[in-house]
């Protein structure tokens, strides 16, 4: 497990979808929560996260919403479809590692 795992969220409408995924993430070492996208503001503002996960079904307006919200701050990984876990894990390693080398830039 890593030492300082890094916090994700994952946003969207389907409870079921949203804890399997989470379960994914946190067996693979990651800090995982889920919300869903009517109460995805309010955790927002009181908690801090590393990358963002938007859910398929969520609509382009929703998407947009969260991004608005954010402003740029946090990474988005917006899926466009149903995404095996090994898709998932590979892109999330890809957009954490871009943010880290980001920083150091």
């Amino acid at each position: 497990m890593l030492s300082n795992p890094p916090r994700i969220l994952c946003i969207g409408k389907d409870s079921g979808l949203l804890r399997s995924r989470c379960a994914v993430l946190t067996h693979a070492g990651y800090q995982a929560e889920a919300v869903m996208f009517a109460e995805a503001e309010n955790l927002l503002q009181t908690a801090e996260f590393d990358l963002i996960i938007l859910s398929a079904i969520l609509s382009g307006d929703e998407r947009d919403h969260i991004s608005a919200f954010i402003g740029g701050t946090i990474p988005i990984l917006a899926l466009k479809k149903l995404t095996f876990a090994s898709e998932l894990l590979a892109e999330i390693e890809h957009r954490l590692h871009r943010k880290t080398q980001d920083s150091v830039a």
